[in-house]
């Protein structure tokens, strides 16, 4: 089997170099070459545009940041190639995984969507879980490889289930974040200690709140392993999601101006989302 992957960042670099493990012959692009050049190390080509990728490759990963980059790589993939599966890990709108989704069958290409919960360090040791929308035929010929770095997969459906299904779940995670965030804030504005507070917290079913998230939002060091831009952009895709469908999601969409104020008021999009709090705490 011939293995293309398109977007060799944070994410899609250690899947990448899982899927060089494989015995397969692999071809990665990347928008920023340089960021893909480590992975001859590794056995896989490095491709000098999409064109070379597309013409061989039997199945295309992809990992981008939006609906826009997706769109620009698949359009690409179709004009130069006709791969015989898509397997989509970008977290992107229901709404461009469906058309996504249309347009490869019309060119005879199945297409799955599979979201990925986790972060770089999951993906590296390969405990990842994967949302999985498309056809399950096709997912049986890929899940070997997906399994690399997924522990376990969820198969829910259809493409854009899948990718409804990682916005719903990301903005939970936004939303816990933030209620901590401003939890911590408000003690502190009476006096509260940060670790009393936590102490008390960790009593309590909020403990996996507090121990997934307090140290990361009180440390500034923690490094960054999702920017806020991209969680802003999870959050208003979430929001567009709700208004196709006539859902409001009043809580959403607040959280989603905030994230946003923070990266472009607060200068925090390059930063870890954790960084809310320090722009919270600075208004």
């Amino acid at each position: 089997m011939r293995i293309g992957f398109i977007g060799t960042g944070q994410m899609g670099f250690p899947m990448a170099r899982h899927l060089a493990g494989t015995g397969n012959e692999i071809t990665v692009w990347n928008r920023t070459i340089e960021k893909a050049k480590p992975l001859a190390n590794y056995g896989a080509r490095i491709a000098g545009s999409i064109k070379e990728l597309a013409e061989n490759s039997d199945v295309i990963f992809i990992m981008v940041a939006d609906d826009e980059a997706s769109r620009s790589v698949l359009k690409e993939v179709f004009s130069h190639g006709k791969p015989q599966i898509i397997v989509n890990h970008s977290t992107v709108s229901p709404i461009h995984t469906r058309e996504a989704y249309e347009n490869a069958i019309a060119v005879g290409t199945e297409y799955l969507a599979v979201p990925v919960m986790g972060n770089p360090t999951n993906v590296e040791k390969g405990d990842c879980l994967c949302i999985v929308g498309g056809s399950e035929k096709a997912f049986q010929q890929v899940s070997g490889l997906t399994g690399k770095y997924c522990k376990e997969h969820v198969y829910v459906g259809s493409p854009e289930k899948a990718s409804a299904i990682k916005l719903a779940l990301n903005s939970m995670y936004f939303m816990a974040l933030e209620s901590l965030a401003e939890a911590l804030l408000l003690v502190k504005s009476w006096d509260v200690g940060e670790n009393e507070f936590l102490e008390i917290a960790s009593k309590l079913w909020l403990k996996v709140i507090v121990d997934r998230y307090a140290h990361r939002l009180l440390d500034e060091s923690t490094p960054t392993s999702f920017q806020m831009k991209l969680a802003t952009k999870d959050l208003f895709y979430a929001v567009l999601s709700g208004y196709h469908r006539g859902q409001p999601l009043p809580v959403t969409t607040r959280l989603a101006e905030i994230f946003l104020e923070a990266s472009k008021l607060g200068r925090l999009g390059d930063k870890d989302y954790t960084r809310i709090y320090k722009f919270l705490g600075s208004k």
